[in-house]
């Protein structure tokens, strides 16, 4: 009689345990996903790691290699606004140029003067997006 009641005791803690750890887990990427406050570096890369970063990029075969030599030049470090600009205007495409700039976003110095990258794109649907990120990445 004893095993019965088992049972359906075992199975009734068994699924509370996994509603828990259910509700539990949506609590945790809940709060995951919630941003904490850029902060954008003080100072800037030298003008000599621009022209490193250029020379890795002009190697390239295409956008796609460029993107990726980019990002990995600039991650953990301080670039300018006009810094930027240049590196962009090695991108044949909108498309690379508008990925690039958003990524390199957070590690802006001079970031108030974002926009002024707004004039490398060719089409205006690119230059409504990068004003809309802008405008995004302000309030976070």
């Amino acid at each position: 009689m004893n095993k019965l009641l088992f049972l359906p005791l075992l199975l009734i803690i068994i699924g509370i345990s996994k509603h828990t750890n259910a509700s539990t887990f949506s609590v945790k990427t809940a709060t995951d996903t919630v941003r904490k406050k850029l902060v954008h570096p003080k100072e800037a890369m030298a003008g000599a790691d621009v022209t490193a970063i250029l020379t890795t990029m002009r190697d390239k075969r295409n956008d796609q290699e460029k993107v990726v030599a980019l990002k990995e030049a600039v991650k953990d470090k301080g670039i300018t606004i006009d810094q930027l600009i240049t590196l962009l205007n090695q991108f044949l495409t909108d498309d690379s140029k508008i990925e690039c700039a958003e990524y390199a976003f957070a590690y802006t110095t001079n970031y108030k003067d974002f926009l002024k990258i707004m004039d490398i794109f060719s089409q205006e649907d690119y230059k409504h997006k990068l004003e809309d990120f802008y405008n995004k990445a302000r309030k976070w």
